[in-house]
């Protein structure tokens, strides 16, 4: 499957066969009123396209989605057709009405290219055209499709996550400077394998993606206080890096699940309570271990030992970054912090 290379969709099947599918939103106009422009829009891209060499009309198949439901005499008509004879039929009556018209259409240029194709073109391109207009809601075919194995409270998250996925391997081969090609025996494993890890009743599943390096830096250049926290006990730039990560994939499915429902209101307020509780322990254990250390030294190994700590949320386990991500955001609201003395000499930053 491709994403924006032939056209909006792509499905490429193992015997040579093509499926080129184009998709409309419809909320606001008819996008398959028989003079709109997203229509013959469509029908002229098809055509370039079988012009050009680029597609093997007798191997492809046009479809063009539109959602919600709407409907068109012509774009009914073509997709009902597929002799040579009825095309001839339509393309005359497309001719006719145009021509009735004082003024042209909008679409007009778009009309001409169909028109001024070869009848072999537009008989190929008609024969194997379908519009599909049926979804009021562009998910819920999606949402069918996972009905019988995914509960009702997960089901629109893993729809999300499912678009997201194929979006974010589609960008990622384009940021390699490949075609935005998926393969769909991948994908399919890949959401299999996303299903069975987030489908577990004791699990709290991430919807987010690690920072990309240039996004982290810039997080990092930005010097939030959770980072300003972090450089008070000289902690090295990758440790920064990753604390940047966590600390907006925590953000994000902390927003998440709250919106979806999946974890109980005061829930959070409870779990960074026992963070906070968490750190003054270690705290006062480091302090008393290694008093002969520097503040920075001891915070840094508070830091340290925060960091790799992993605690549930309502007896659920959370993704690995969660827990991390967690303390960041309490430094960040300076309800905790590494150095002892974090409140001054965050205070004494400001100032400067």
């Amino acid at each position: 499957m491709s994403l924006e290379l032939l056209d909006d969709v792509a499905v490429h099947h193992a015997d040579g066969t093509l499926l080129l599918e184009q998709c409309k939103s419809a909320l606001s106009h008819n996008a398959l009123s028989d003079w709109s422009e997203d229509f013959w829009k469509a029908l002229a891209n098809w055509i370039e396209l079988i012009e050009s060499g680029k597609v093997d009309a007798a191997k492809t198949s046009f479809q063009l989605y539109v959602t919600p439901p709407r409907t068109g005499k012509v774009s009914s008509t073509m997709h009902a057709t597929s002799e040579p004879l009825a095309t001839h039929a339509l393309v005359k009556d497309v001719e006719k009405k145009l021509k009735a018209r004082a003024q042209p259409p909008k679409c007009a240029a778009h009309i001409e290219k169909f028109l001024g194709a070869s009848e072999a073109c537009r008989d190929a391109l008609v024969a194997r055209f379908s519009a599909i207009s049926a979804d009021v809601d562009p998910i819920e075919p999606l949402r069918t499709l996972l009905a019988p194995a995914v509960p009702a409270t997960s089901i629109d998250i893993i729809c999300q996550s499912a678009i997201g996925i194929a979006k974010e391997w589609a960008d990622q081969r384009l940021r390699q400077g490949g075609a935005a090609q998926i393969s769909v025996a991948d994908f399919r494993r890949n959401f299999h394998a996303f299903i069975q890890r987030n489908n577990l009743p004791g699990y709290l599943p991430t919807f987010t993606a690690a920072l990309t390096a240039s996004d982290a830096q810039t997080v990092l250049k930005n010097r939030p206080i959770f980072i300003r926290q972090l450089q008070l006990v000289e902690a090295t730039e990758e440790q920064q890096l990753r604390a940047a990560s966590d600390f907006m994939r925590t953000s994000g499915d902390k927003a998440t699940w709250a919106e979806q429902g999946l974890v109980y209101d005061g829930s959070f307020d409870d779990w960074e309570e026992s963070l906070v509780r968490r750190h003054a322990a270690i705290q006062g254990e480091v302090n008393d271990v290694f008093a002969d250390k520097t503040k920075i030294i001891q915070g840094r190994t508070v830091y340290n030992r925060c960091s790799i700590l992993d605690l549930p949320l309502d007896s659920r386990a959370l993704p690995g970054h969660f827990t991390h991500g967690s303390f960041n955001d309490l430094a960040e609201r300076r309800l905790l912090g590494w150095h002892s003395e974090h409140k001054d000499l965050l205070d004494k930053d400001d100032q400067e």
